[in-house]
């Protein structure tokens, strides 16, 4: 069990320096905005961008705001966006 607790530390170690260097850390589902279209995709590099729908897919450079573990605040227009779980 210290195996596996221990690992989970490093895990959560290297989600936290992928998030500051810009990655999708792949701990939570990609996020997309119903108000506006602004949704998130992660690119070939592995780096998390946002784009409106529709548009050339082209990095905003917004990034969502976590308010609660699965609730977050659209930087475009302000709407709670809410992580959409697996079925």
């Amino acid at each position: 069990m210290k195996a596996l607790r221990q690992l989970a530390t490093e895990l959560v170690v290297l989600q936290t320096k992928a998030r500051a260097l810009g990655l999708f850390a792949g701990d939570r589902e990609l996020l997309a905005c119903t108000e506006c279209g602004l949704q998130e995709d992660v690119d070939i590099g592995g780096r998390l961008i946002t784009y409106h729908l529709g548009s050339n897919e082209a990095d905003t450079g917004l990034r969502f705001h976590e308010l609660t573990a699965d609730t977050f605040r659209c930087p475009a227009c302000g709407a709670t966006v809410r992580e959409e779980l697996p079925a």
